[in-house]
């Protein structure tokens, strides 16, 4: 009896899914031997004993060779960017490997058979060499490595994608190589790198060699998160003056100058002073997805920009002085950045419905005052002329703290392979 064996490759993160440039992100990698539960006996005649067939279904797998990288595979939308046009043909070559070439089977190509380019990857890293298991066997091994700080964040917009990968590459002696990944969400916090820099130098200078140091080394994260609340705890109110072309409409108030992914976006709004009547407004949080005109595809209709649209709010407003609107960041969008294919940033899109003329007489709210209650009776007119106007404010959106982004992302932690 033969029992056929297989080998499980198993990757999980040990903290989430989300990292900032510069972590060290963690991972584990369980090996195991495995049987699919089939059973065979020798298809050709043989001179085997029964305890020769019965050792051979107890025979050891080998694995040649493992290796671990991580990867940022950058996809860009040809009928938007003219960028690698002359040579898209040739990386798909070198990606797409053909599983008939020699070099394909043995060696570790972590971005092979994926779209686009390769734009950032780690130095490989060798997790064994000649690994036998026996049945039922398991060999754990632990991968760390650490994404540059100038890195771009994990994107996917409609002109340019960036994917972050943890890929694992093994083979059997004599084997073909497998794959397996990870997907991990990146952010980028600018400047992180050179006050992790600053703060290192600061220690090493200050350190006694004679004197044991007993302060513990703060996190990159923990640093990370320190320069996050202090960018977004600034309450510094910006008041903006509302006008169209006939006169004022009002006036806007932001309370922050830079949110958090994940945060909400509060404003007010004030309509005592206006000489226009607003009837109705709305706000859409959008995000601007600029590509530079040199790298625009010319034979293809392309917009400079791209406008994507997340949450909104809508409000009749008629009558009303004072009013205000609640905006929620989603932790899936992301903070803006500038590569060098793309520049994303984030604005307010207003749309306000103004009356183009007075309102008929009569088309006021009547108050009627009893002892216990006021009560408001208003018939509203039947038509009013009216006319739109727009208007966009930019916003400053950065990175969050990843641990909360992680509890609610659908990126999996874990992936098998099993061949």
């Amino acid at each position: 009896m033969i029992v056929f064996t297989m080998i499980e490759v198993k990757a999980r993160l040990l903290r989430g899914s989300v990292f900032f440039a510069g972590e060290c992100i963690e991972c584990e990698i369980i090996f195991t031997n495995v049987a699919d539960g089939r059973k065979e006996t020798c298809s050709q005649p043989c001179n085997h004993t029964n305890s020769d067939c019965s050792n051979q279904s107890y025979e050891m797998d080998r694995l040649a060779w493992a290796s671990a990288q991580i990867h940022c595979q950058c996809t860009v939308n040809e009928a938007r960017v003219k960028i690698w046009s002359s040579n898209s043909r040739t990386d798909r070559t070198q990606n797409q490997i053909s599983t008939g070439s020699n070099a394909s089977c043995t060696s570790f190509v972590p971005s092979r058979g994926e779209e686009g380019r390769c734009l950032l990857s780690t130095q490989p890293k060798i997790l064994f060499c000649d690994l036998e298991l026996a049945p039922g066997e398991s060999r754990t091994y632990f991968y760390s490595d650490t994404i540059p700080f100038d890195g771009v964040p994990s994107y996917k917009g409609h002109a340019v994608k960036y994917s972050y990968k943890i890929t694992v590459g093994t083979s059997r002696v004599q084997g073909q190589s497998k794959l397996l990944r990870l997907p991990i969400r990146i952010l980028v916090l600018q400047g992180l790198g050179g006050i992790e820099h600053f703060l290192n130098k600061q220690e090493n200078n200050s350190h006694n060699p004679f004197l044991e140091d007993s302060t513990p080394k703060t996190s990159l994260l923990d640093l990370a998160v320190d320069v996050l609340t202090t960018i977004t705890s600034r309450r510094n109110s910006h008041v903006y003056n509302i006008v169209s072309n006939r006169g004022s409409v009002g006036r806007f108030c932001l309370f922050k100058s830079a949110y958090r992914i994940g945060e909400e976006i509060v404003g007010s709004f004030d309509f005592s002073d206006s000489l226009i009547i607003c009837l109705k407004f709305s706000a859409v949080l959008q995000s601007e997805e600029h590509i530079s005109e040199e790298l625009q595809n010319p034979s293809k209709q392309s917009l400079e920009v791209t406008y994507t649209s997340f949450t909104s709010v809508q409000e009749n407003c008629l009558h009303t002085k004072k009013t205000h609107l609640v905006l929620p960041i989603p932790f899936t969008a992301c903070p803006e950045f500038v590569s060098d294919l793309v520049c994303l940033k984030w604005r307010l899109h207003f749309e306000f419905t103004l009356a183009s003329s007075p309102l008929p007489a009569g088309a006021s709210p009547v108050q009627l005052t009893t002892p216990y209650t006021d009560i408001a009776t208003w018939q509203g007119p039947p038509d009013i002329e009216a006319e739109t106007m727009t208007w966009d404010l930019p916003v400053k959106i950065i990175a969050t703290n990843p641990l909360h982004a992680s509890s609610i992302s659908m990126h999996r932690t874990s992936s098998t392979m099993i061949f």
